[in-house]
């Protein structure tokens, strides 16, 4: 099993990369990590820069094998790599599967590590429209032992949106905070999300406000969604 970290994993969330990881490797599977591993290019595509985003993706495209499945901690990567990359490339779609999906498909029983728990799961976009997935990771929320409350327009974006937040900041900021204020109405004691971009967004109105806690569904997952950001380090004692 392949795991692509994503570019807002590696630099801003390496602890919920690890998480997956381990929740990968307690569902049985080999984890590999190619150190080549760069990122699919969606940024450059979605801005409308198609020949930088082939370059960028022709180097994700020989980091990772096409013969392994890939896991994806992220819905916009995962739709990136999906839905456009074979495109843009001309070569053979990959193995690629976002990882509540992928776990939830595997059957495995998370932990009860959320028992008692009342969250809110903000569904990201790209995952939402473009995947169709949105069942999957209340499923293993509620299977860790959580309760899952709904947000008030669970179909609407948290207000990242990849550049929108650069140019319509305003507007940004305030979609962002209506999305929390819906969860803190919901009574939710955290909220989850499974796009690193959306949890960047959102994490950083709500520590703004000494709000709700945001976490990454494989950290929920992994160690309970009252973990704090950083994740142990696998040699401590």
């Amino acid at each position: 099993m392949q795991l692509f970290a994503t570019c807002l994993g590696d630099l801003i969330f390496p602890e919920a990369v690890a998480d997956a990881e381990r929740l990968l490797e307690a569902a049985g599977y080999e984890v590999v990590f190619s150190p080549q591993q760069v990122c699919c290019g969606q940024p450059a595509f979605n801005a409308g820069h198609r020949n930088a985003a082939r370059r960028v993706a022709r180097t994700f495209e020989r980091a990772f094998s096409h013969e392994i499945p890939i896991v994806v901690p992220s819905g916009s990567c995962t739709t990136m790599v999906v839905h456009y990359l074979p495109e843009l490339l001309g070569c053979d779609p990959f193995a690629v599967h976002e990882l509540s999906s992928f776990l939830d498909a595997a059957g495995g029983e998370p932990r009860r590590i959320n028992e008692g728990r009342t969250v809110a799961y903000h569904d990201s976009c790209h995952m939402f429209r473009e995947l169709g997935i949105a069942d999957q990771p209340r499923r293993l929320l509620e299977r860790s032992g959580a309760a899952v409350v709904p947000l008030p327009r669970p179909d609407l974006c948290c207000g990242f949106g990849g550049t929108f937040s650069v140019r319509q900041p305003e507007i940004s900021v305030a979609m962002a905070d209506d999305k929390l204020a819906g969860a803190a109405r919901a009574q939710a004691e955290a909220l989850v999300t499974a796009d690193p971009g959306c949890l960047m967004h959102l994490r950083g109105r709500a520590e703004k406000a000494g709000g709700l806690p945001v976490v990454h569904l494989a950290t929920a997952l992994a160690r309970g969604v009252g973990a704090s950001a950083a994740a142990p380090r696998a040699d401590a004692s």
